[in-house]
């Protein structure tokens, strides 16, 4: 109690319900735009499943990562 306010930057952010939603949100919709990336890549090049598989996978390591990098922030 020395009268003195709290600095911003010694408080944790708020871990809102929003927040979570907005990483969901996120991590959905990354692996959705290169799983629709790939399907039309796909039907281009007449390589049937190779490309969205390829979108599938890389949508997902970079969801996970954005996913493992927000939770990092957030300790």
């Amino acid at each position: 109690m020395t009268g003195e306010p709290e600095k911003p930057s010694d408080k944790k952010p708020e871990k809102s319900s929003m927040a979570m939603a907005g990483a969901g949100f996120e991590f959905v919709s990354s692996i959705a735009l290169f799983v629709v990336g790939g399907y039309y890549l796909d039907e281009y090049l007449k390589t049937e499943p190779l490309w969205l598989l390829v979108g599938f996978f890389f949508g997902f390591f970079l969801a996970f990562y954005s996913l493992i990098k927000r939770a990092k922030e957030n300790e």
